[in-house]
């Protein structure tokens, strides 16, 4: 829990002047007893006036009374100055805990699990800052009114004091009991919390799945389970926590009454001597620091109580900073403009063999293909076949396990992964578009973009028609996850973002599979033309959609086993004239051509 106090340090000034405030307050509130010591006193000398001892009382009370207000201002100052102090301290760490995600590799999302990494951004996290800026108060405010008075209490009279000799030892006692018993149960909360986190974001997200597959009841069964046990855990917690509050309270309320008890034992055995008066206003004064001594004990009893829960999500934030990525920048990256012309626009694998860190399996197996600039390289194969796993190397989401990836001739590994991405426009396969506008998703790469460039990506990806339609056009409002659109939409918007990035390489993974069939057409017919010398990756699933591709590789459990033209592997690769068979004939095939060279001519009268 200590390591995240870093993040607060640049507020040391705030904390300092917090300190300080607290430690007034508490030296004010210490000051009241003696005036109430003073005042008592007053009333009991003999020597003075009537009108002496109402002016005396009246000076003190008025003193009192300005201390009071002191003590509300310092409270109200603390109250601010503490919730300045959390809120950036949970600030800082929620940022730092979203860059370190932001660098994860997809290996350690897949480890860690999104509902958990939810869960540790905004529970954990408010949980920390709740017990920080308790902490900041407490753990200065209680000792100092702690120790003052029970220092003071022993210079006014020690043999009353005793009292606190018994019961402070029993509440540490009760305070370092239930500590020891709570810790692990908050760990196991937190895990709780995990667990229904996961079912409840399964459950939104995949709403239509559920209700389309009549699974509500099954759903709600299996959250409510999961619910149930995070609150058998939580009343768990609750059950050791309840001995507290009875416990502090018996012994303050005995201690309360031991001083009465031993002060007029005290004041019995002097009744008759002149120093009575001086014993009643011992103990009354006595009483008062006792309420300070038994409060402050209260305060760092109940901080204390709220720790183990802090120390929990702390060690889950903490495990989650302490990660260390897959994938890092070389310490040297190179430097860009020093790429050679000849070499630019071009991925190369050589010899690559990857394997997933918790696999034991290579899931591809001795990789090797060119990508040259201004051509289309298709990769198709079966489900599982590796396809996505090709194109997820490239961009350094994973890396290689044997053998190396060259973009513009240059192993990816020894750039930054800035300066890799910067090349590379990639559409992923689930299309993702962002809240906001339709506008702000295009510019998602290239924030410098004209209105004509937007247009241009519209058009070529085949969107314009259906953003034309609507009432906002291209500023018109996008839901989260691109909700309010079709999924053939989404992945045209898709496509267009990564347009306007206008990158030196594009990598479509099944990136086309939601549009029909003559969209399909349209879209990479248009997109032919407007990336210029620019290398495209397309994986794709349908044959129809790569005969014209430059290279074909087609994948079979890992491995390549053919690549070529269409023709030539019709000729020499089995595996790809068991897939072509499964989905075309001969017939569909020249249809396809004939379609092709249709919209190819048309486009071609719209440009003259």
């Amino acid at each position: 829990m200590f390591k995240l106090v870093k993040y607060i340090k640049n507020l040391w000034w705030v904390l300092l002047l917090n300190t300080g405030i607290i430690v007034c307050q508490a030296w004010l509130q210490l000051t009241l007893p003696d005036y109430m010591q003073k005042i008592l006193n007053t009333m009991q000398d003999v020597g003075l006036t009537y009108d002496k001892k109402m002016s005396e009382i009246w000076s003190c009370g008025g003193i009192m009374l300005a201390i009071c207000l002191g003590i509300l201002i310092c409270a109200v100052a603390i109250g601010i100055l503490n919730s300045v102090i959390g809120a950036i301290y949970a600030r800082n760490i929620r940022n730092e805990m979203f860059k370190k995600i932001m660098s994860f590799s997809l290996f350690e999302f897949n480890q860690f699990g999104t509902a958990t990494l939810l869960t540790r951004t905004t529970n954990d996290i408010n949980t920390l800052k709740d017990t920080f800026t308790s902490f900041c108060r407490t753990v200065v405010f209680s000792p100092v009114m702690l120790i003052v008075a029970i220092i003071k209490s022993v210079m006014i009279d020690w043999q009353m004091s005793l009292v606190f000799v018994v019961a402070l030892p029993i509440l540490a006692i009760t305070i370092i009991v239930i500590f020891t018993l709570s810790s692990p149960l908050f760990s196991e909360i937190q895990t709780r919390l995990d667990n229904v986190t996961v079912v409840l974001r399964e459950g939104l997200t995949g709403v239509r799945v559920v209700r389309a597959f009549n699974q509500q009841e099954q759903e709600f069964a299996k959250f409510t389970d999961r619910n149930q046990k995070m609150t058998n855990a939580i009343i768990k917690v609750n059950r050791t926590l309840s001995f507290v509050s009875p416990i502090i309270n018996i012994v303050f309320n005995f201690t309360y009454l031991a001083v009465f008890f031993v002060g007029f034992a005290l004041l019995d055995g002097v009744l008759m001597n002149e120093s009575s008066a001086e014993t009643f206003t011992n103990v009354i004064v006595i009483s008062n620091y006792s309420s300070n001594i038994m409060m402050s004990f209260l305060m760092l009893g109940m901080i204390f109580i709220q720790l183990p829960n802090a120390n929990a999500c702390a060690k889950r934030i903490q495990a989650v900073l302490d990660t260390k990525p897959n994938i890092v920048d070389p310490e040297s990256p190179i430097d860009v403009s020093t790429i050679k012309e000849e070499d630019k626009n071009t991925v190369e694998f050589k010899n690559v063999t990857f394997t997933f860190p918790d696999a034991t399996e290579p899931t591809l197996k001795d990789i090797n293909f060119k990508v040259k600039p201004g051509q289309t390289t298709a990769i198709i194969g079966s489900t599982g076949s590796g396809k996505s796993s090709i194109i997820n190397l490239i961009p350094r989401f994973f890396d290689t396990t044997i053998g190396e990836v060259l973009v513009d001739g240059v192993n990816v590994k020894k750039y930054s992964q800035k300066d890799l991405r910067d090349k590379i426009g990639f559409v992923p396969q689930q299309a993702r578009l962002f809240t906001g506008t339709i506008r702000d998703n295009l510019l998602f790469g290239n924030p410098n973009a004209s209105e004509e460039d937007l247009q241009k990506a519209l058009q070529v990806s085949q969107s314009a028609h259906f953003v034309g339609k609507k009432e906002n056009g291209i500023d018109s409002f996008v839901s989260q996850g691109g909700k309010n659109f079709s999924g053939g939409q989404k992945q045209r918007l898709s496509i267009a973002r990564a347009l306007v990035k206008k990158p030196e390489i594009y990598v479509f993974d099944d990136s086309f599979s939601a549009l029909d069939f003559k969209t399909d057409i349209r879209l990479r017919t248009a997109l032919k033309s407007y990336v210029g010398n620019s290398s495209v990756i397309v994986v794709a699933q349908r044959v129809s959609s790569i005969l014209d591709a430059d290279n074909i590789v087609v994948l079979n459990d890992g491995m390549i086993a053919g690549q070529g033209t269409h023709d030539e592997l019709l000729l020499n690769c089995p595996v790809y004239q068991q897939i072509v068979k499964s989905q075309l004939d001969k017939d569909e095939i020249e249809k396809t051509i004939k379609m092709k060279q249709q919209i190819l001519a048309s486009k071609e009268e719209e440009d003259d």
